[in-house]
């Protein structure tokens, strides 16, 4: 509701309840209706506009007397903010102790000026709601039947109404155009010759000497590995080995079902026994009759071949248990994954890396600009300690791109390790920063916008 004006009020006093009410709004749309509907404890008006002049956009009515909520395009408003674009440059050179701008039909072109009668009364006061930085937010359009004076008095209403426009201006410009810190900041230092000095200081840093570099994803390795591979085909019994152990030359790592194999030998076994004594008794008969020589070269052919079964099914027994060609750490994954599983011969189940030699392997995905070139400096910086990086040195770079574990397209790196090598261990996993050729920090700020242009305009 409107407020009714207190004509027999002094004027300091309306002055202060007014300058209260605008101390209690919070929100730009609370100010706004104070201004259009509380100014009337000053002065009395038929109606009050207030239109937003934002900076980067056309102007915009914010609140209207006897509205509590406005839409900015309807013709009235649409209206209305064509007089207050055209009204915006005059409200910046007045007078500071008569910031008013009386406003007439004539100070508009002809399209806004035939729209006068229709939308506002004769006579119409404009206000500048002006903030510290003397910049203009916003426009208090006041209309009414009677005119305004064309002198102010200190005692007058629209004197004091002329420090309320002061005051609205500094509460809009608290509310909605007050500059953060940053611009603050930006401002200051901006002002005069001082952007001069940032601008060369900024130029020297983009100029200044950096080494090229790209960070990707790495894991420690053994340089010198050997390939663990089933010697025979049939299923893992179980893994003896925990992962990455260390084992000896000789111990087993892994065994195979032996149910089948050792029943075969047990049967080749049975029948060796019978051909032995299938000989001895052949042997006797050959004694005692000179016909019975020829079975016994038949006995001596048929214990030859037991034995040879036996041999063999000795030997594939012995495969049966997988052991360690040489000292290491034996890599593989889950002992659980291999329980029970099948595998054919030669079937890789794990590694058998030597632990002093240890390297790096990374994946470079094919988007970065870097120059992988062999020889070029390596900083590893793993997961379980990544404030002791490790120096290591690039090796190589695969040409052709492979999928990497994270499922992108990228070239394998291999490097070895040069530094203190006391926190790494073959499996540990991190980020590895590759450098390459000495450039300039704006280049190597600007190369990925300038090749993503390059690549979209074909320049």
């Amino acid at each position: 509701m409107s407020a009714q004006p207190a004509t027999g009020a002094p004027a300091s006093s309306r002055f202060y309840a007014l300058a209260s009410r605008v101390e209690a709004a919070t929100t730009a749309a609370e100010l706004g209706f104070t201004a259009c509907n509380e100014t009337r404890l000053l002065v009395d008006y038929r109606q009050a506009a207030l239109v937003v002049l934002p900076a980067a956009r056309p102007p915009r009515l914010a609140a209207h007397s006897g509205l509590a909520d406005v839409d900015p395009n309807t013709p009235y408003a649409l209206w209305l903010s064509g007089v207050a674009k055209a009204l915006a440059p005059r409200c910046t050179g007045l007078p500071a102790n008569a910031r008013v701008l009386p406003l007439s039909a004539d100070m508009l072109d002809d399209d806004l000026a035939r729209g006068w009668s229709e939308w506002f009364p004769t006579h119409v006061w404009v206000l500048p709601l002006l903030g510290p930085d003397q910049s203009v937010g916003a426009l208090l359009f006041l209309g009414r039947d009677t005119p305004w004076p064309s002198t102010l008095s200190p005692d007058s209403d629209e004197f004091a109404l002329l420090h309320m426009a002061g005051l609205y201006g500094y509460a809009w410009w608290s509310l909605v155009a007050r500059p953060t810190l940053v611009q603050r900041w930006w401002r200051a230092a901006t002002r005069g010759k001082r952007w001069r000095y940032i601008v060369g200081a900024l130029l020297l840093a983009l100029l200044m000497p950096v080494r090229e570099y790209t960070l990707v994803p790495a894991e420690i390795i053994s340089l010198h590995s050997q390939v663990i591979a089933s010697p025979r085909e049939g299923v893992i019994k179980r893994m003896v080995v925990a992962p990455n152990a260390s084992v000896k030359a000789g111990q087993i790592l892994a065994e195979l079902d032996d149910t089948t194999l050792r029943n075969k030998l047990a049967v080749a076994q049975a029948e060796l026994a019978t051909a032995n004594v299938e000989m001895h008794q052949a042997a006797q008969q050959a004694i005692e009759s000179q016909n019975a020589k020829a079975d016994l070269g038949m006995a001596e052919g048929k214990l030859h071949e037991r034995e040879v079964d036996v041999a063999s099914l000795q030997r594939e027994v012995e495969k049966l248990e997988i052991r360690a060609t040489a000292d290491g750490v034996f890599v593989y994954s889950d002992p659980d994954d291999w329980a029970g599983r099948p595998v054919q011969t030669g079937e890789r189940i794990g590694l058998l890396a030597d632990p002093h030699t240890l390297g790096v392997r990374a994946w470079a995905p094919v988007g970065e600009p870097t120059n992988l070139e062999g020889g070029a400096p390596m900083t590893v910086f793993l997961k379980v300690a990544p404030l002791s990086p490790i120096g290591a040195r690039l090796d190589y770079a695969g040409y052709q791109p492979v999928e990497s574990p994270t499922g992108v397209a990228s070239y394998v790196l291999r490097g070895t390790v040069d530094g203190d090598a006391s926190a790494a261990r073959i499996g540990l996993q991190g980020t590895a920063r590759v450098s390459g050729h000495w450039s300039v920090l704006g280049y190597l700020l600007l190369r990925r916008p300038i090749a993503s242009v390059r690549a979209w305009g074909g320049v």
